[in-house]
């Protein structure tokens, strides 16, 4: 039976915060890489409790993150993407062990993550402003980059796996860690979304454990569901559409974006 409690004091703004939310979801996962995914807990929260949110984003985030993987299947980079989940699940872990004892304080992570958000994108277009490097020595840096995947995955990825435990924000991390390798849309797009799915899948018993899952919130993920393709579909589109330069330009302002809404919400709670 469908449990509609969680809706039930304003169920017309409650329906149009979360189809809203979810629609920029899926968008985002399938055209440019997840990141902006991370403005859908900040939306909900301003209906729903924070484990609430979570709790109903969860199992949406795994379907499109499914129907991103197939669109892309044989895109990813396998060896990047062993790299980030075997990182990502280890922060993961660290996030739901002191969720769980109650020794989590994720203000630091908060600010962390809106300043690194601000710096990865301020760094991409200041070097687009006044770089004068020369086309060699920026596939020499790349390259350089490469040969560091797993000791920086180390680093990001880990904090992307834990910030996405807590607050479904690993996009931004894992977005720091990715955009500098300067793959091809659709490799970043299909790697990315591998990523996330395997973070995603393995958070569903962790939540089941913290009760963030109940028959309410599985109820709210079933009546959004239809907002998945739809966001799907466009995200795609824009993503086959735009050229590379112009991909990474739009994911680089989404990523500042993101630092500002981040920072703007920490300074006015």
């Amino acid at each position: 039976m469908f449990d509609l409690s969680l809706i039930a004091h304003a169920p017309i703004l409650s329906l149009a915060i979360g189809l809203f939310a979810v629609t920029a979801v899926a968008i985002s996962k399938s055209g440019f890489g997840g990141a902006a995914g991370s403005l859908a807990t900040p939306i909900m929260l301003v209906v729903f409790a924070p484990t609430q949110a979570l709790g109903i984003l969860l199992p949406l985030f795994i379907v499109i993150d499914l129907w991103v993987v197939w669109f892309w299947r044989h895109l990813g980079v396998r060896r990047i993407i062993i790299a980030m989940t075997v990182t990502g699940l280890f922060g993961q872990l660290t996030g739901w062990l002191l969720l769980r004892y109650g020794a989590i304080n994720d203000d630091i992570l908060t600010l962390f993550i809106a300043f690194l958000a601000l710096y990865t994108g301020g760094k991409y277009f200041a070097k687009l402003a006044f770089s004068v490097q020369t086309k060699q020595a920026i596939r020499a840096e790349i390259r350089a980059y490469r040969r560091r995947l797993t000791s920086r995955a180390l680093i990001w990825c880990s904090l992307s796996g834990f910030s996405s435990f807590v607050s479904l924000t690993g996009g931004i991390p894992a977005q720091v860690y990715l955009l500098p390798l300067n793959l091809p849309r659709q490799l970043f797009v299909a790697t990315m979304a591998w990523y996330l799915l395997f973070l995603n899948l393995a958070k569903v018993p962790l939540y089941g454990e913290l009760s963030f899952i109940t028959p309410s919130t599985i109820t709210l993920s079933l009546i959004l569901l239809p907002a998945v393709p739809v966001g799907i579909m466009i995200g795609r589109y824009l993503n086959r559409t735009l050229s590379d330069k112009v991909f990474y330009i739009i994911t680089h302002i989404l990523l500042i974006l993101l630092g500002c809404q981040i920072l703007w919400r920490y300074m006015s709670s």
